[in-house]
């Protein structure tokens, strides 16, 4: 933006009219993002195809497709899925292709490889993962239903930030989970409609009110297993914002999770380079 600063001034016997030009920091990009209770979904565009509903899913590092839509798309098969279920540990059905050339919301994703599988649910049929927008910075704001991605330059003073969980590019966004004396790193997952998601193993550590009940099977993309639910007796607190003796669920495997109910009451700043999160303002203002 340029600000022209007209007419004049006599300093010291010297008459000046001086242009001066600020230079200003690109504007952030904003996606605006879509709730239900269960899901966050935005439109994802593939070359000049027509939008379609993706799962925006933190708790992915994989992009998935649905078979169906990736042919229509003519989306190249490059052989059978090497992705791997991060809930039951099995392979994930389906075959390898290439997404190129692709926006969410209209900003431009890296280009990456993808699973195309079938998929059960006919309003949403992508999911993609939050390392979409490599050397940049993603704010994801549930509470206003949007990301906001800033440049590099523009780095979030926030402290120094919880590290991503995993290695490599398995790493994903994550918060660690405080109660009774103990901490466990979990990673943030858009994906998960419960509060809390720990494996099995876990419970018989946590300070529960009752026995574990089954209260329904959690389904992914390699399989059915069932979900355990018990209240804890203490408090948890992730990233300052205290949750009163919530109700937690288990399943067998995977890693520690903290859902979406949880994750609407924060504002989280992701970095894919570093691979860290950083809360942003304090829950309360959230």
């Amino acid at each position: 933006m340029r600000h022209l600063l007209s007419g004049s001034a006599l300093v010291a016997g010297i008459l000046f009219s001086p242009l001066c030009v600020w230079a200003q920091a690109e504007p952030p990009t904003i996606i605006n993002l879509f709730q239900s209770n269960d899901r966050v979904l935005v439109m994802l565009t593939i070359g000049d195809n027509p939008p379609i509903p993706a799962v925006f899913d933190t708790g992915t590092n994989g992009n998935v497709i649905d078979i169906g839509v990736a042919e229509r798309f003519g989306l190249e098969n490059k052989g059978g899925s090497r992705s791997i279920d991060g809930s039951t540990g099995k392979p994930v059905p389906g075959f390898e292709t290439f997404i190129a050339n692709a926006s969410l919301g209209g900003a431009p994703i890296q280009d990456a490889r993808a699973t195309a599988m079938a998929f059960d649910h006919p309003n949403e049929v992508a999911i993609i993962g939050p390392n979409s927008f490599p050397g940049q910075y993603v704010l994801m704001d549930l509470g206003r239903s949007r990301l906001v991605i800033y440049e590099p330059e523009r780095e979030p003073e926030a402290g120094e930030g919880t590290a991503y969980l995993g290695e490599g590019g398995a790493a994903l966004p994550s918060l660690n989970i405080e109660l009774e004396g103990r901490s466990i790193a979990a990673i943030l997952d858009t994906g998960n409609n419960s509060d809390f998601l720990l494996p099995l193993s876990l419970a018989k550590d946590l300070p529960l009110e009752g026995e574990l009940v089954v209260i329904g099977h959690a389904t992914s993309a390699a399989g059915v297993q069932d979900v355990y639910e018990a209240r804890l007796t203490e408090d948890i607190t992730v990233g300052g914002l205290v949750i009163h003796r919530p109700k937690v669920r288990f399943i067998e495997g995977g890693r520690p999770n903290i859902g979406m109910p949880v994750l609407r009451q924060l504002k989280l700043m992701f970095d894919p380079v570093q691979r860290k999160t950083w809360i942003v303002g304090s829950p309360a203002a959230n």
